[in-house]
């Protein structure tokens, strides 16, 4: 966990520091996010919602540098008349992105890796007067997730696989982001 932590720390401090120096050559957005979980976490997951901030460095002029940061969360389903548990996720990540176009707009693709720290907790079980209280269970995981998108003017919708690498599997999910930008490149 400590592990976890640090590396949550380096990630954030390297983000914070390339947004603070270089927050005037650059872009920020804010979006909203919908997540459609796959595989074995869509059998146990509704459909996530929440937010992120982005912020994109351009190298040049086909080429910028992203940091994001967001928040997540997803409801449980209920199988057999029982409540699942509910996730919250915080995903870090660093990535690039490459525009097919010479003025940064339009189509391109990206490549995020970083950190997803998540939290699941179950409901509270009443079983014919037994009772399993609520738990809750934390964990931070490398996280990664190929993109498209297409960047017009103040609007960024960008569509990612994003995987994260749990212990034993891969938790996966389909993100949706819509996002007004603030800023010119």
């Amino acid at each position: 966990m400590k592990k976890s932590l640090l590396s949550i720390a380096l990630v954030l401090g390297l983000v914070s520091t390339t947004l603070v120096t270089n927050a005037q050559n650059g872009r920020f957005s804010v979006g909203a996010e919908l997540a459609l979980p796959m595989g074995d976490f869509g059998d146990a997951a509704s459909t996530g919602f929440g937010g992120s901030v982005r912020y994109e460095y351009p190298v040049n002029d086909n080429i910028g540098l992203t940091g994001t940061v967001g928040y997540l969360i997803f409801s449980g389903k209920t199988v057999a008349g029982v409540d699942g548990p509910d996730w919250s996720m915080i995903p870090v990540q660093v990535g690039g992105k490459y525009y097919f176009t010479e003025n940064q707009e339009g189509f391109y693709a990206g490549l995020e890796i970083g950190i997803h720290s998540s939290s699941i907790k179950t409901p509270e079980y009443n079983f014919g007067g037994f009772i399993i209280p609520s738990q809750s269970v934390s964990s931070s995981d490398l996280s990664y997730a190929p993109q498209l998108g297409y960047h017009l003017a103040n609007l960024d919708l960008g569509l990612r696989y994003q995987m994260i690498a749990t212990t034993g599997s891969t938790t996966s999910y389909l993100g949706l982001r819509i996002a007004y930008v603030f800023g010119e490149k």
